[in-house]
């Protein structure tokens, strides 16, 4: 038997493995891979007592939460496609894409409130259900809040067998540099080979950290390009999720010396901010391994900061909302023998290697490859499994 590839195998292996650990850290609520299977479960429940049905849009307004966490695996488990607003479009741009996706339910924070009613009065047929209850609920909004509709619902065992793994399970859209923003449309097994693929180079890097040992922080808004794959390869390893809802050096800091974090990812903005935070040094940063720079192109300048006050591997990397997103990751490959201290620097502040079941080719206006001798320009192309 052939199975479909789909993310949402990973939440029924990482229940089944690792049922009894924590899977989520949020603030203070802390979830097992058990207790995220069954809300996932119930979310997806709670979706079709809503009306949702199969190929319908779910839309998020938020920041790192886990329940947009839980959103990852419940709207597919629900048959539906998840379509996460980057909250910080502008409200003409998220009521383009909530009409142009065909959304039909925003789950949104209520801290989102006074957006989501300008967003609601240009489309009437949407409904907003609170992720969280609040006192002066607004007629609008659906009377049962997040919570409590995933404690009416009877979730059913979930059958990954009958997923279509070519069918859409996240539509992120990517405002690129001119026009309206663009759809990027990700199936099941997109998402799928993505975090397997992106698993393995993780682990070619980091080697003495066992695969569900992981402790990755999310300082990558889950609203973009697909979290960055996070949400996938960490649920798929049985590592564990610590949400962060908004990037703060010092709040960084603490939760990297109470849940002995492993990993995370940063622009290189956010990386210049955290090497000069004046209270580093205050910290027990010691379980990291390796952060990971997208985004935008870090110097080896930067590169090398972070390792020294961070005390663990730097690596840039490559990627876009197309491609799930990483492509391609800069680490040092063995064929390399041995060179200088400066020279890995400066290689791991590079786009680097394309993961596995990823083609990338460099191409001149005329279609032929450029020279590989790092200092020709040409046009990035990428092909292959995901």
């Amino acid at each position: 038997m052939i199975l479909p590839l789909t993310p949402i195998r990973f939440l029924l292996e990482a229940a089944e493995n690792y049922g009894r650990k924590v899977g989520i850290v949020d603030g203070e609520k802390r979830l097992t891979y058990s207790e995220m299977l069954d809300r996932s479960s119930r979310l997806a429940a709670a979706l079709r007592n809503l009306g949702i049905e199969d190929g319908d849009r779910v839309a998020t307004l938020s920041f790192n939460c886990h329940q947009l966490l839980e959103a990852y695996y419940g709207v597919p488990i629900a048959r539906a496609v998840l379509v996460c607003l980057n909250v910080r479009l502008s409200a003409e741009e998220q009521t383009y894409i909530l009409e142009h996706s065909g959304s039909k339910i925003v789950l949104f924070d209520p801290e989102f409130q006074p957006l989501a009613d300008v967003l609601r009065k240009s489309l009437p047929a949407i409904r907003w259900v609170a992720l969280e209850a609040r006192d002066g609920r607004p007629d609008w909004v659906h009377p049962c809040a997040y919570e409590e509709l995933l404690a009416a619902a009877e979730p059913e065992p979930v059958d990954f067998t009958a997923c279509d793994e070519n069918a859409l399970a996240e539509l992120f859209y990517t405002s690129g540099s001119t026009g309206r923003p663009k759809g990027v449309m990700l199936s099941h097994r997109t998402l799928y080979l993505h975090a397997l693929y992106a698993l393995l180079g993780a682990r070619r890097r980091a080697g003495n950290v066992a695969a569900d040992q992981m402790c990755e922080m999310h300082t990558i808004p889950l609203f973009h390009a697909n979290g960055w794959g996070r949400p996938h390869t960490i649920t798929f390893a049985g590592g564990r999720h610590v949400i962060v809802k908004r990037f703060d050096p010092a709040e960084v800091c603490e939760l990297i010396a109470r849940e002995r974090v492993t990993a995370f990812s940063m622009v290189p903005t956010m990386a210049t901010t955290m090497v000069n935070f004046p209270g580093l040094g205050g910290y027990d940063l010691s379980s990291l391994q390796e952060v990971f720079i997208g985004g935008a192109a870090p110097s080896a300048a930067l590169i090398r900061e972070i390792e020294e006050k961070l005390g663990c591997r730097a690596f840039a990397g490559y990627g876009m909302t197309e491609t799930s997103p990483v492509a391609a990751i800069a680490h040092i490959k063995d064929t390399l023998g041995k060179i200088s201290e400066g020279e890995r620097i400066r290689r791991q502040a590079m786009t680097g290697t394309a993961l596995g079941g990823v083609e990338a080719r460099v191409t001149a206006p005329d279609g032929k490859d450029v020279p590989k001798d790092g200092k020709t320009v040409g046009e990035i192309l990428f092909r292959g499994d995901i």
